[in-house]
């Protein structure tokens, strides 16, 4: 079992929560500690992928009046919101540092034992039965892989739920990675209800009439999370100089016109 620090954080703003995402990576990196972190939104915020342009929030008007941030991550951009969000930091000595697509889909079936209690109808997308349920619905296995919102997108271990009023598979989880020398960040977010900053986005409560708090969900995944990556978990805080780091990073980086500008 990999020693593992746990980081539970109130509602913070985002360019802070990029930050502290970063600087947990670097830490991994350099010194080959592991970190599981739980965290929220202090305001609807859209952050952008990494590669994407910054021009393309203005073709999603819902979330032109949200905080934007971009992350060190790839993939689509997220209204967060209603969700709880996680990030894992692997350092390069855990196996699944070097195998980024198991972390991706060891950490979302994780998710989905955690959820067992509410009984939703959830799986990856890439299995059969999601499959399957979205051939019949017409959807393509790939649908939209180059939508503006992540959530719009699929992949193959993105988590999904079906369903009473339609078998369509609706995603719930989606992640995004970066890797620093050799150490491993994901990181994502559970949508857990419906924000008016991305209305055509139905979080668990829309789609399954279930209100799940972001305390409950934590109590229950961190648990499966840690088992599924072998962590032993030990709560404690960010510390003083992790601190400093990620304020350099929030003044320098995060929190900077030409950083979520730069494409």
């Amino acid at each position: 079992m990999t020693p593992c620090r746990l980081i539970i954080d109130p509602p913070l703003e985002g360019a802070w929560n990029m930050a502290v995402d970063e600087a947990l990576l670097e830490e991994a990196a350099e010194r080959g500690t592991a970190t599981l972190r739980f965290y929220q939104w202090a305001e609807p915020t859209l952050s952008l992928g990494y590669f994407q342009s910054y021009d393309e929030r203005h073709g999603h008007a819902a979330s032109l009046r949200s905080a934007v941030v971009r992350r060190s991550s790839g993939g689509g951009a997220l209204v967060h919101d209603r969700e709880l969000t996680y990030s894992i930091c692997l350092p390069a000595a855990h196996s699944l540092a070097r195998h980024s697509d198991r972390l991706y889909r060891v950490a979302h079936e994780s998710l989905i034992a955690a959820l067992a209690p509410w009984r939703l109808d959830l799986s990856l997308y890439g299995d059969q039965r999601a499959a399957a349920a979205n051939r019949a619905q017409g959807h393509a296995e790939s649908a939209s892989p180059e939508a503006f919102l992540c959530f719009a997108r699929r992949t193959g271990a993105d988590v999904v739920v079906a369903t009473d009023r339609s078998q369509a598979a609706v995603k719930i989880c989606g992640s995004a990675q970066r890797r620093r020398r050799g150490a491993l960040l994901q990181h994502g977010g559970v949508l857990l209800g419906q924000s008016p900053a991305a209305p055509e986005l139905p979080g668990i409560e829309q789609l399954c009439a279930v209100a799940i708090r972001p305390e409950q969900l934590i109590s229950r995944w961190q648990p499966w999370l840690a088992a599924a990556l072998e962590l032993k978990l030990a709560e404690a805080p960010l510390g003083d100089e992790l601190i400093e780091i990620a304020q350099q990073l929030h003044r320098a980086k995060y929190s900077s016109h030409s950083w979520t500008r730069r494409r």
